[in-house]
């Protein structure tokens, strides 16, 4: 079998290209792709902890806690302690963090729509049930 041929090169392959062209969009923004992520997941949040984001994002703790740094120091996010649990810190979205995403989302729904435009929504339908069920085989 040749590189080629190997389905998790074509998926690495993929996913680096795919990145890379989404890139163009939220760095404009001046995000990089970890702070991109952890953005995009809060925006559908109304608080996560830094250890949900990291699972959500498939980013490691320290890539983690360096973007969540980041958009800290970009007035992003905000930290606010848990009142249940003092040891746990509750992460949001600011204002302005809040503003960023709306205004990336139409963006980044646009960069997706034009991605797929040779494909029919019969074949995407079918590309997401594929990748869903590699994903499921551990």
């Amino acid at each position: 079998m040749q590189l080629n041929d190997m389905l998790a090169y074509k998926v690495a392959m993929l996913s680096s290209d795919l990145s890379d062209s989404l890139a163009t969009v939220y760095k404009s923004y001046g995000l990089t792709m970890p702070e991109w992520r952890v953005l995009a997941t809060l925006g559908n949040a109304t608080s996560l902890t830094s250890k949900y984001i990291a699972v959500a994002t498939r980013l490691d703790k320290v890539k983690t806690s360096r973007a969540l740094q980041q958009l800290a120091s970009k007035q992003l996010i905000v930290r606010e302690t848990n009142e249940n649990d003092k040891r746990a810190i509750n992460i949001s979205l600011s204002a302005e963090g809040v503003r960023t995403y709306n205004a990336l989302t139409p963006l980044v729904t646009k960069w997706q729509t034009d991605r797929l435009e040779n494909i029919t929504d019969d074949e995407y339908h079918i590309f997401l049930k594929v990748i869903n069920s590699l994903s499921q085989q551990k």
